[in-house]
């Protein structure tokens, strides 16, 4: 059995969370049939969150428990079929996942299952629970990592990664050496000022509805990403899109079927940050008549006022060579998509419409005519060439980009995704809400029988 100090060294950021997501995914799959939501009030644990966290995420574990026919006595949690598979089937991957998820699952741990909070500070990252019977707890920890809890002073005991302070559990998911047993410290006396309680997000997260809820300081999130040689990039992107861009934030609903998540760009107020450029919504009816069927397809809404945006923003970085090119699109006003089949040859098979001002110039149709040929339909222009196939019914699941300005739908089993014979369809769309923009992400299932939490689980994505 692999113990807790003899597990990888150092993790990034992302393997991090991807260890604390997937012990808490497993967690909730005795209770993944519910569809009625219950607040998780994990406020004690998110006043032990210091203010200067990077990113911080919520699992919503109590109400999950409550809604589910698991077995929940107390610290005793009875793991259903499906998870005890899952364990069984990789009871010998000498993995920190395993390790941890065992940690949360069993019943001889003595967690409290009532919620769980991740976050990162400075170069380290957490997952901190709350402890239902201590002496279970330590006595777990130890048989597992072949240590002893040792007293660290300030009323903190230590066992390689792992940190008790009173009634409260630190997890260091991006070490497996000794936890750092003065941040834990500081950490459990924080005050209310020094806390993330003082964010202005944070009451999104410590009375949580949805299943996962998250949030990151943008220059944190591609700091612990490592994407220093960005930085500059996503600054420039992020003023010219956005007024006052800070943070990011996420939800995340794991359904019967399909998986259903959406990020946010906030203030350093903690609200939607103003988003700069036009943002009408895609007509989805012109959408549904692009193609029968696709393995990829887009749509954009493209209004005068938006042409009028990019070109005064493009001729601040091209001159009059991007003032030229802008002039060709002056007269789109409207739904712009486009369906592609998934073969060997993308660009000979597509379809797609132009919606316009009703007068489109010949610029515009020369241009449109070097991806297809082109034909005039009152206010729209139609282009084509080949034949456009795939699983996708575009008329069924165009649906998914309703509300949406900008969106793309795409086959998860193609050539180009290749994501596996578990999921079906992968939706992005860009929602403009509150004066803001969100991006929605819907991830469906091939098997829309079962919560997709277990698609992603015997599909080793998580």
């Amino acid at each position: 059995m692999v113990s807790f100090n003899q597990m990888k060294k150092t993790k990034t950021a992302a393997e991090s969370f991807r260890i604390a997501l997937l012990c808490m995914l497993a967690f909730m799959l005795p209770v993944l049939n519910s569809c009625k939501k219950e607040s998780a009030d994990v406020t004690d644990l998110l006043s032990s969150v210091p203010s200067s966290a990077g990113v911080v995420v919520g699992f919503n574990l109590q109400s999950l428990l409550e809604k589910s026919g698991c077995k929940v006595d107390g610290s005793e949690i009875t793991p259903g079929a499906e998870v005890a598979s899952f364990l069984e089937s990789r009871k010998d991957v000498k993995s920190s996942e395993r390790e941890i998820v065992k940690l949360i699952l069993n019943g001889e741990s003595g967690i409290d299952p009532v919620g769980a909070i991740f976050f990162t500070d400075a170069y380290s990252s957490y997952l901190t629970v709350s402890i239902a019977d201590t002496q279970k707890f330590t006595d777990f920890v130890e048989k597992q990592s072949g240590q002893s809890f040792a007293d660290a002073g300030n009323d903190v005991r230590t066992c390689a990664n792992v940190a008790i302070k009173g009634a409260q559990a630190w997890v260091c998911v991006s070490s497996d050496d000794a936890i750092d047993n003065k941040a834990i410290a500081n950490y459990s006396t924080l005050a209310e000022g020094q806390s993330f309680v003082s964010n202005g997000f944070a009451s999104n997260i410590s009375t949580m509805t949805n299943d996962i809820v998250g949030w990151g300081e943008i220059k944190g999130i591609m700091k612990a990403a490592r994407m220093y040689g960005e930085m500059t990039t996503v600054n420039l992107l992020s003023g010219m899109l956005f007024e006052d861009a800070a943070s990011l934030s996420f939800t995340m609903d794991f359904l019967k079927g399909k998986l259903e998540s959406s990020v946010s760009v906030l203030n350093s107020k903690g609200k939607p940050a103003k988003y700069l450029l036009p943002a009408d919504k895609i007509d989805v009816a012109t959408v549904k008549s692009i193609a029968k069927t696709a393995q990829m397809y887009g749509a954009v809404c493209v209004t005068k006022d938006l042409v009028k945006k990019l070109e005064k923003m493009a001729s601040s970085f091209g001159g009059s060579s991007a003032a030229e090119m802008f002039n060709s699109l002056k007269t789109l006003d409207g739904t712009v998509a486009v369906a592609f089949s998934d073969d060997d040859s993308f660009g000979d098979n597509i379809s797609g419409v132009v919606t316009t001002d009703g007068a489109p110039t010949l610029d515009l149709m020369s241009l449109i005519s070097r991806v297809a040929p082109v034909r005039k339909e009152d206010n729209l222009v139609r282009f084509s060439k080949g034949a456009v196939k795939g699983e996708i019914d575009v008329e069924k699941s165009a649906d998914l980009l309703k509300g949406s300005t900008m969106g793309v739908v795409m086959d998860m089993q193609s050539k180009m995704v290749n994501a596996g014979s578990d999921f079906r369809t992968l939706a992005i769309s860009l929602v403009p809400a509150s004066g803001g923009i969100k991006v929605d992400i819907t991830v469906e299932s091939a098997d829309d029988s079962k919560n997709i939490l277990l698609s992603l689980l015997s599909s080793g994505a998580i």
